[in-house]
């Protein structure tokens, strides 16, 4: 992945010890590749807010970037192919959501005021990382997950 932000989320870590301690790895790829789909929807949601995780506006585009733009187009969409390019991937127990696209890095944390102007330095527009909701709805699906499990 060209870009990813890494989080701990230390709530979970009992519960993935616990499911470690069961001695089956299938279950443990499972709640993740759960909370990997929740966050992968979570990161594209943005892109329809148009805001950050922590519910901040992005900042809009510049008068001259915007009279370029066709009818319909967004901050970060014009065809829908970079907020689509958004997937988890899971490799053992380490969980990762991110782009493969080159452009992912700059879009995402900005440029700075010494790169050259155009497409370069553009201000950040965050929208990989998660919110206290996130976190929230990401613990009370384990939750449901894990109550699934012994129902």
């Amino acid at each position: 992945m060209a870009v990813h932000v890494t989080t701990e989320l230390e709530g979970l870590q009992p519960v993935l010890a616990l499911l470690n301690g069961l001695g089956n790895p299938r279950r443990v790829a499972e709640g993740l590749a759960g909370v990997g789909g929740l966050i992968e929807n979570q990161t594209k949601a943005r892109f329809d807010e148009r805001t950050t995780p922590e519910g901040e506006a992005w900042a809009p585009w510049s008068d001259a970037y915007a009279a370029t733009r066709k009818k319909g187009q967004t901050l970060l969409v014009a065809s829908g192919a970079y907020r689509d390019s958004y997937a988890w991937d899971l490799t053992g127990d380490a969980l990762r959501v991110g782009s493969n696209m080159v452009q992912a890095a700059i879009l995402n944390f900005g440029g700075t005021d010494d790169m050259a102007p155009g497409p370069a330095a553009i201000p950040a527009r965050q929208h990989l990382g998660l919110s206290d909701a996130n976190v929230v709805e990401i613990e009370d699906a384990m939750g449901d997950w894990i109550e699934g499990l012994t129902a």
